[in-house]
């Protein structure tokens, strides 16, 4: 985006504003001030509450924005865009949080905006891929279920119908005999039931099958977060065991207070200086009136 058409970059920031739903009412005559305050939330919005799959990148990258001062918000989002997306912004952290620089302000929220929407997309399309390859296995296992119940295979590859009877060779010792017995049938009613299972039956084990493969899905997932979560714990407490064995005996003030404190201690310091001054003063002041009282010779009055 070229500098030096104002209006064609609010054009562009609104229309980047309408991509992302964005609710809030925004006072464009702020935004050409170059007052940082109307840009960050902007940039808050495309990171935290446009997208679902950009929020889980977030926590995927162990990236926090909020609860955060306006330059620890910009250096985060900084190093979000340049190690995720591969974006440099024009202007310099102290630059952006400073009034003026409208124009590049909103180049470098409508690239921020792009950035985000094209990343959107490449992990919902990601998503979708893996859901559709689900639903197939699914349907695959499905398929398979619904059609045990028309056909029965034995080991051999040859299938069995329930009008033929098959036929086996009797052996005797070494010697063996062409004699073919048939098998003996099952009993007709419910022994003939149980070799062939029912459709609705089978249907029914389909069914559960699905749904207990979801729930391993849905197990293994949540498995998955939770190990995650207590490995951030764990690396979250070996900082703060580090943080702690490093401040181990050391005090930790507000820079504010530091600063009150020593500018109360540079001012008693001069505040000692001058009394001493003023007492070097009185008692040198004291010693030459007592000279002067000394040398001075009496005159005698004359007769």
């Amino acid at each position: 985006m070229a500098t030096g058409d104002l209006k064609g970059s609010l054009r562009k920031i609104e229309q980047g504003l309408r991509l992302l739903n964005y609710p809030r009412d925004v006072d464009y005559t702020v935004l050409v001030k170059g007052d940082p305050a109307a840009f960050l939330p902007i940039i808050s919005y495309s990171f935290t509450s446009f997208s679902t799959y950009i929020a889980e990148l977030l926590v995927k990258c162990d990236v926090e924005l909020t609860a955060k001062s306006d330059l620890r918000f910009i250096e985060a989002i900084y190093k979000l865009l340049r190690d995720q997306f591969q974006y440099k912004p024009v202007l310099t952290k102290q630059q952006f949080l400073q009034f003026g620089f409208a124009e590049r302000k909103i180049q470098i929220v409508c690239d921020i905006i792009n950035c985000v929407v094209k990343k959107h997309k490449e992990l919902s399309n990601s998503n979708k891929v893996k859901s559709q390859t689900r639903k197939k296995l699914r349907s695959f296992k499905c398929e398979v279920w619904s059609n045990c119940d028309n056909v029965l295979v034995d080991p051999s590859g040859s299938v069995l119908n329930s009008k033929q009877k098959p036929q086996v060779e009797r052996h005797s010792g070494n010697e063996v005999s062409d004699d073919r017995h048939p098998l003996p049938l099952p009993a007709q009613g419910g022994n003939e039931e149980e070799l062939y299972p029912d459709h609705d039956v089978v249907e029914v084990k389909c069914e559960q099958v699905i749904e207990d493969n979801s729930q391993i899905e849905f197990l293994k997932s949540q498995l998955a977060d939770c190990q995650e979560k207590l490995h951030k714990l764990d690396w979250m407490e070996d900082k703060l065991h580090g943080l702690e064995e490093k401040l181990k005996g050391k005090v930790i003030i507000d820079e504010k207070d530091w600063n009150n404190l020593l500018s109360r201690v540079l001012l008693l310091e001069t505040e000692l200086l001058l009394q001493a001054k003023k007492r070097d003063s009185a008692t040198e002041f004291s010693n030459i009136s007592q000279e002067c009282a000394s040398g001075r010779i009496p005159v005698s009055p004359a007769i």
